[in-house]
């Protein structure tokens, strides 16, 4: 099993280019280290910086 590590979502996620954005979200998805709850908080937070509801 691999050892989970805390998500540190970017502070100024908000302010990034979509791209970016986006990017940042497909290496946290593709990162074994990060648990499913800090998952969905990115998640989350990618929808809220591109103003998905």
């Amino acid at each position: 099993m691999t050892a989970t590590r805390p998500l540190v979502i970017p502070s100024d996620l908000d302010r990034m280019h979509p791209n970016d954005i986006t990017g940042w979200l497909s290496t946290v998805e593709a990162d074994e280290t990060v648990n499913d709850a800090d998952l969905v908080r990115a998640r989350k937070a990618v929808a809220d910086a591109l103003g998905i509801d």
